[in-house]
């Protein structure tokens, strides 16, 4: 009987279908290659996704290669910050690649893959926005950052802080409305920025080259020097309103500047000699000693004359001596 029973069971087991690997259509053999095929599009997705993050990784590179801080600080901050969470991502799915097709969390419908490659994809995005903006700035604003390098070379803001500064803060202006793709806007405001920048230049390098002269003429001015020594005084005024007036036209001529200031230099030099020797000769008189000066003096002349075979000329003015003396030479 029990032999009957379990006879009857097989016989069962058999019609209703306990599934052998052969009843599975196309056996074990299609089961393998599901596997296969999975693994195939696991690794597409991770290779796919290696590749946006090696794109947004070189993105990355070109911040300083093409100092891209100095133009567009705002993206370039926003893609470094992005790129310290993408490492860590992509560091753990470099790990465990077979993770790239699992769900990044469970708020999100991505997968590890899309995360990587969305945030790969807004780095690029960014870095082009950034390196677009440099091409603008250089392209628009490169004269103007110039005009600056020449102002810091004759100290435009250390003698005039409150004008320099008014310009960077407006040349910073105008880089954010280039960021901001404002192009024609910007260039319609570069002729008022450039003549603001030349009056500044031209302030800054009279400062730089004739500050000191013109400084000293004003002492002068209000001295007894110009009051003893008026002629003298109006030639070292003049020398210094010349150079001051060639240097406001022509701001970039260096060595020329130089040389007109030094001639300025020269006369300031030469009025305080002459006080000097005004003085002298005052306080000589008060000291009861301008006789032997005035011996002295026609000593010299007298072996000039001399030696001039011309005899002797004492009876002379000094000026007459001299004067015969010139004759001969």
């Amino acid at each position: 009987m029990k032999k009957t029973l379990i006879a009857l069971a097989l016989g069962t087991l058999s019609l209703t279908g306990c599934k052998t690997l052969d009843a599975v259509p196309g056996g074990l053999g299609d089961l393998v290659g599901t596997k296969e095929v999975d693994q195939a599009q696991v690794q597409a997705v991770y290779n796919k996704a290696q590749e946006a993050y090696l794109s947004a990784k070189s993105a990355i590179q070109s911040i300083a290669t093409e100092s891209l801080a100095d133009f567009d600080p705002s993206r370039v901050k926003d893609a470094n910050k992005i790129w310290n969470d993408l490492q860590e991502e992509f560091a753990e799915l470099e790990a465990k690649p077979e993770r790239a097709l699992e769900k990044a969390s469970l708020f999100s419908s991505n997968t590890v893959a899309d995360e990587v490659m969305e945030q790969s994809q807004e780095i690029t995005t960014l870095i082009a926005s950034a390196q677009a903006a440099k091409d603008a700035i250089v392209a628009v604003l490169e004269p103007v950052r110039a005009h600056f390098t020449v102002l810091d070379k004759i100290e435009a803001q250390k003698n005039f802080p409150k004008q320099y500064e008014q310009l960077v803060e407006r040349h910073e202006e105008l880089k954010g409305m280039l960021i901001d793709g404002e192009q024609a806007k910007v260039e319609g405001y570069l002729p008022e920025l450039n003549n603001r920048l030349h009056k500044l230049e031209q302030d800054a390098v009279e400062k730089f080259y004739l500050g000191e002269v013109l400084s000293d003429l004003k002492v002068l001015a209000n001295s007894d020097k110009s009051e003893v020594l008026p002629a003298v005084f109006v030639d070292a005024k003049n020398s210094a309103e010349l150079a001051q007036a060639f240097a406001r036209n022509n701001v970039r001529q260096y060595q020329d500047i130089e040389a007109k200031t030094l001639l300025a230099q020269l006369q300031v030099k030469r009025i305080n000699r002459l006080f000097e020797e005004h003085i002298r000769r005052k306080e000589a008189l008060k000291n009861d000693s301008v006789e032997s000066q005035l011996l002295a003096l026609e000593k010299q002349i007298f072996q000039l004359t001399q030696k001039a075979g011309l005899g002797d000329l004492r009876h002379l003015s000094f000026s007459e001596q001299l004067a015969e003396l010139n004759k001969v030479n």
